[in-house]
């Protein structure tokens, strides 16, 4: 029997994101505690199966810069990479991906640094367990 499990979306969002853009920071969680400007964290907040061999995981994305404008600039970038995802031969194989507008969103963790957030959902193959 095969059984096709939710790969580690945010590691794997981390790895090909930093791929296409080396000037930027990208984790997965938990925030990292050198955080500074140029940083972007990855966060899963759902998802749902695609298919027998593929899923569905929603997003959320922070970028963080010294102030408004350039967080909006780096939302920008960054959510163009990520809908770029699919183009790309990337360690992931995307074969979807759909992104909001970012907004200003506050942290209350990082009050010397803006953030912009943004949600997207990017669809790519499962990770088969045998057994």
């Amino acid at each position: 029997m095969q059984v096709v499990s939710p790969i580690d979306v945010e590691d794997a969002l981390r790895i090909d994101l930093a791929a296409i853009d080396g000037g930027f920071r990208f984790f997965a969680p938990p925030i990292p505690p050198d955080l500074r400007a140029g940083d972007v964290l990855i966060e899963r907040v759902g998802g749902a199966r695609a298919s027998g061999a593929s899923h569905e995981h929603d997003v959320s994305i922070d970028c963080y810069a010294d102030d408004d404008a350039d967080a909006v600039a780096m939302a920008n970038a960054v959510q163009g990479y990520v809908v770029s995802l699919p183009l790309r031969d990337m360690s992931t194989q995307y074969s979807n991906a759909n992104a909001n507008a970012p907004y200003a969103n506050h942290d209350p963790r990082a009050p010397q640094l803006a953030r912009q957030t943004f949600r997207a959902t990017v669809t790519c193959p499962g990770k088969r367990i045998e057994f």
